[in-house]
This record gives C-alpha cells, sequence and structure tokens, in this order.
C-alpha cells in the first residue's frame, strides 16, 4: 500500500467500513497482516500498524518511527497506572482546532486520533486507541504487543495478571465506557489542567495556544492554587478521580455521589473555591472506615487521616470498596503519602457539614 496521504486517507474509509472496534476480537488471520513483500496488509484495525501511529500504512514499523503529523504529549497530572511507564500520541487533522468553547469539555474535530503506550521496566504491552469517525462518534481499542515486539494485535476482551508485570491487568473494551463516559468528548489526559501544569511536556496547553490549535485560548494558563502540599494533592485527586469519574456530568460514575473532584478552570482562583474543598473536605461520609475508630466518618476529615474514608478507600484493592474501582490492583504507595501528608497538614475543625 502506498503511503502517501491518499492511502491514509483510503486507511481511515476501510476502517469505516470493516467496523474495526470495541466489539470485535482480532480475526484468527489476524498475525498474518504483512506481504510477501514486507509491506502491511490493513483490512481493518486489527494491527496497531494500521491506525496511523507509524506512518500511513505503517511505513515507520520497522523502526518505530513515529511522523511528525503524530504529536507527543505528557499532561503534568499523572494517572496511576499499577506503575506502568506511559508515552502519549496524538493528531489532529490538518486545518482543523479544538473546540475549547468550555475550557473543562474540549471538543475534538473528527478525524482525531490519540495513543496510549504502557510499557513494564522499558517493554511495551499495550497501546490504547481513540479515533473519532467522520460521524463524530469514538472508536475505542486496545493492542496487545508480544513479547518480541513485532507485533501488536487489537485485543478487545482485556487480560489479567499479565505475564512478567506486577499483576498488570488490560482492561476489557467494554470497561472503556465506564471512565471515558465521565467526559463531554471522552478524552481525558489531554485536558487544559493537565496539560497547563509546569511538568507537561511536548504538546502542552501553551504550545496548542501558541500554535493556534485552539478555538479559543484561556487568558492566562490555569495554575492549581494553594501550598506546594495541597497543589499536588489537588491535582492527583483532579486526574486519579475527577477526570473520569467524580465530576458533574451525569455519565459520570461519581456523578450521584456528590463529591466532585475535578478541577474547575474558572475555580482554582483559591483552594477554598473548588470542588474537592466544596465536596470532601469536612464534609460528612455515608461509608464509615471502620467501627474500631468510634465516632463519625467524613470524606476527608482535617487533621484525621483514620476517619478520613477517601483516603481508606484509596488503600484498599481486591474488595468491593477500593478506589479507583477498575483496572488497578497494586496500591499507589506515593499518591496515598500525599493525599495522607494533605489530610495532616489540614487544621483540626469541629462541627459538622
Amino acid at each position: 500500500m502506498s503511503s502517501t496521504p491518499r492511502a491514509g486517507a483510503f486507511l481511515l474509509m476501510l476502517m469505516v467500513s470493516t467496523g474495526w472496534g470495541c466489539s470485535r476480537k482480532p480475526a484468527p488471520e489476524a498475525a498474518d497482516v504483512w506481504t510477501a513483500e514486507g509491506g502491511l496488509r490493513c483490512e481493518g484495525l486489527q494491527h496497531l500498524a494500521c491506525t496511523g501511529l507509524y506512518g500511513d500504512a505503517g511505513e515507520g514499523w520497522a523502526t518505530k518511527t513515529v511522523p511528525e503529523s503524530v504529536r507527543p504529549f505528557t499532561p503534568g497530572l499523572q494517572l496511576w497506572s499499577d506503575g506502568l511507564e506511559k508515552s502519549r500520541f496524538i493528531s489532529l487533522p490538518p486545518g482543523t482546532r479544538v473546540d475549547t468553547t468550555r475550557m473543562d469539555e474540549w471538543r475534538f474535530p473528527p478525524g482525531t486520533r490519540l495513543w496510549k503506550e504502557f510499557r513494564w521496566k522499558g517493554r511495551r504491552i499495550e497501546t490504547r486507541f481513540l479515533w473519532k469517525r467522520p460521524d463524530g462518534t469514538w472508536l475505542r481499542t486496545t493492542y496487545r504487543w508480544s513479547d518480541d515486539e513485532r507485533t501488536a494485535l487489537e485485543l478487545t476482551d482485556g487480560e489479567q495478571h499479565v505475564p512478567g508485570t506486577n499483576d498488570y491487568e488490560i482492561p476489557r473494551q467494554a470497561d472503556c465506557q465506564a471512565c471515558h463516559n465521565g467526559r463531554g468528548d471522552g478524552v481525558l489526559g489531554f485536558e487544559a489542567v493537565a496539560l497547563a501544569h509546569p511538568e507537561a511536556r511536548g504538546l502542552t496547553l501553551a504550545r496548542l495556544v501558541q500554535e493556534k490549535l485552539l478555538t479559543q485560548a484561556p487568558a492566562t494558563l490555569p495554575s492549581i492554587p494553594g501550598t506546594p502540599v495541597e497543589a499536588e494533592a489537588l491535582g492527583y485527586l483532579h486526574m486519579n478521580c475527577g477526570v473520569s469519574c467524580h465530576n458533574a456530568n451525569t455519565p459520570a460514575l461519581g456523578s450521584t455521589s456528590g463529591l466532585h473532584l475535578r478541577l474547575e478552570v474558572a475555580e482554582l482562583g483559591s483552594v477554598a473555591a473548588t470542588d474537592t474543598a466544596n465536596t470532601a473536605v469536612g464534609v460528612k461520609s455515608l461509608f464509615q472506615t471502620s467501627g474500631l475508630f468510634g465516632g463519625a466518618s467524613f470524606r476527608v476529615a482535617p487533621g484525621d487521616v483514620k476517619h478520613s474514608t477517601l483516603l481508606h478507600r484509596m488503600a484498599q484493592r481486591g474488595n468491593a470498596v477500593q478506589m479507583p474501582p477498575l483496572a488497578t490492583h497494586v496500591l499507589d504507595e506515593r499518591g496515598l503519602a500525599l493525599i495522607q501528608r494533605w489530610i495532616e497538614a489540614m487544621p483540626p475543625v469541629r462541627g459538622d457539614r
């Protein structure tokens, strides 16, 4: 297949007509996608090389070369993924911009593609792919790398206890919606707060503004308020809890709980103005940490980690109360220590909220 732009357009049309996506498993012949001449035979999206991450028709697959049109980015706030390393990429169609009319709910042009690669001690394990179809719907699928990294085939049923890792789980495609539905246009890590963070790299918010890739640029770059411990804790909860689940969007799993941990750009003037402060700190919890401690439990009890249910549930794995509830089996010890320091630094308060 040719590696011209026309071939790339043909490939995307082929994706639509063949219907590859979250509801299908790889075909039995999926591993046989290479022609006798060494070229790629794409009859759908059964192989990662067919998605465009390594160029049209996978021309850069052998060397794992990403073309200039595919932009790497690293959000400054990181989602815990059981200790795996990650790389992220995005491709916006030429001449398009991200609709930032609502700075907390970016909307992406049809044709947008995103990839997230997961590695364990340098070895590629999986790559997740998001593609916004011409009709505005999203295709989300996952590719499992072979141990020798020669192939990366579509996997829709997930995989538990990936060999050679620390009990890592590749989620089922049916689980994609649980997290991605928490965002208006279904994209989680490519957003204002995380890309404005000082530790963001690659295609940051500042670079997006500079390259005029947003319909509306923010007057100033968002900055998380508070002391260093407060800002780090708010950012951690934003990325690990609020972006996907605990926010006010109706489809978000945690929306009806009333615990909203997403940082809204317009509410970053002070810690007290954030949803995290107003729906978590000093707010009584229906869930009790343990009967051993006595007294009422709070989502976040200032100065009292024993009665802070948010911290208690973060520290659980393998039971019904663990948070996050999906696709994590390993505790984020650094994250737990951070949230504990944040709670301990708060002056205790009296009274109920």
